[in-house]
């Protein structure tokens, strides 16, 4: 939030990043088109980099014309050859819908945006106990995650339908597993083509 780019700032960071809940992994509830901007006010001149819900170079496009500097990608790296991603949850990013995640508390025990899944549905549960607080969730899932993740590989042991991961919402623009390289080529083009039909229109407005 603001509050808390203005506390950064004044500790003396270099950069300030400005996530929107979009984004994968712990996150907040303030939407990237609404964020990006208040923090861009609140701590200026501190560079901002805008975060959540950047996947290609139209969004890095936007996050620029929001006031940001630059640009923090996560989630598109994630389906991507070189990606260390596990191929089960690999597998259930490529096939998923931005509608598919959901901020839960069920791993880390802080809200963090991940694949929405039978666990995830199960934590959520009004008539469960609820996610423990941060460091005890993990603490208490870790062994449990752990053979999830084992046995997600097998067919049939019903463990890949547990299986979940921290990504954003542009999960759902990632359905082909590209080369990180390619990633990059097609983000800068898309951003320079932008960024020349920008200025045409400005041209031909004055």
């Amino acid at each position: 939030t603001p509050r808390h780019a203005v506390a950064h700032k004044n500790a003396g960071v270099d950069i300030v990043v400005a996530q929107g809940t979009e984004g994968g992994g712990h996150t907040g509830e303030i939407a990237t088109m609404v964020l990006v901007p208040q923090v861009v006010d609140a701590v200026a001149p501190t560079p901002v980099l805008a975060a959540g819900g950047i996947a290609n170079g139209r969004q890095v496009a936007a996050s620029m014309a929001l006031g940001a500097q630059g640009a923090w990608c996560g989630s598109v790296w994630l389906t991507t050859e070189e990606a260390e991603t596990p191929p089960v949850i690999k597998q259930k990013y490529l096939a998923a819908d931005s509608k598919d995640t959901v901020r839960s508390r069920s791993i880390t025990g802080k809200p963090a945006r991940m694949l929405k899944t039978s666990w995830t549905e199960q934590w959520e549960r009004p008539d469960g106990p609820g996610p423990l607080a941060m460091p005890l969730q993990p603490l208490l899932v870790a062994q449990a995650q752990a053979r999830i993740n084992r046995a997600a590989h097998t067919p049939g042991s019903g463990a890949e339908e547990l299986a979940t991961y921290f990504v954003g919402q542009v999960v759902g623009q990632m359905n082909n597993t590209r080369k990180a390289g390619q990633v990059v080529l097609e983000m800068v083009q898309e951003y320079a083509d932008v960024a020349s039909r920008f200025a045409d229109e400005v041209a031909s407005a004055t």
